[in-house]
């Protein structure tokens, strides 16, 4: 079958990382409802190109900024892809959501946990895909719950990732679960933005299998 080409508008080596184990270890419905390894339907192309990423508390509000001008820098359709906590107490109005990473790089691991401690420990991972094609935007979200510790634990420090245990994931980190052999493979597994990126190749292959029936 043709593969798909994913232009992924990132400069991220950690993204890139996750996103060539997602290729070799997921599988995705195929056309016809035939399972598909992953990298079997797609192949993606990195591009580090400067985009927009305003303050906002909504994800999806920040992902749909960030993939137009990615789009506009491109000219081509694209994807992004950001992720960030979300206090369970305040689910509803994804706080800080957005703001995690400016807050994490203003304070580090150990403030941001500290400045997060009085709404307690639970929280939700929340990643947000956006895709744009020119014509069509689109957006995808992942999520998974699990709890913040109260030290950074584990040293594939891939932001947030040393401070939140998902749930299912035995206690440890997202950071601990890489540092072990055959780790990333389980972190990816568990993992939010492989739930949002999922959920959008389905979709592009979906699309796809519409307008090009004949090459599936």
């Amino acid at each position: 079958m043709r593969k798909i080409t994913v232009r992924y508008a990132t400069s991220s080596t950690f993204k890139r990382q996750e996103v060539a184990e997602i290729l070799i270890t997921v599988d995705i419905d195929g056309p016809r409802g035939r399972p598909l390894r992953a990298g079997d339907a797609f192949d993606f192309e990195f591009l580090s190109v400067a985009t927009d990423e305003p303050l906002e508390r909504d994800l999806e509000t920040m992902v749909r900024h960030k993939v137009r001008s990615a789009y506009r820098r491109i000219m081509a359709p694209c994807i992004v892809e950001h992720a960030g906590l979300v206090l369970e107490r305040f689910n509803t109005v994804s706080y800080p959501g957005g703001l995690t990473q400016p807050m994490w790089d203003a304070v580090g691991a150990e403030g941001f946990v500290e400045s997060m401690r009085w709404a307690g420990n639970r929280a939700i991972a929340r990643a947000v895909v956006g895709y744009c094609d020119g014509l069509c935007l689109r957006t995808f979200v992942g999520e998974t719950r699990g709890t913040m510790v109260s030290k950074p634990r584990g040293s594939r420090s891939f932001y947030w990732d040393t401070v939140f245990c998902p749930d299912g994931g035995g206690n440890l980190t997202y950071a601990e679960i890489s540092d072990q052999d055959g780790g990333l493979d389980r972190k990816v597994a568990l993992s939010q933005s492989t739930k949002a990126m999922m959920a959008c190749l389905r979709h592009l292959l979906a699309q796809s299998s519409v307008m090009f029936p004949d090459m599936y």
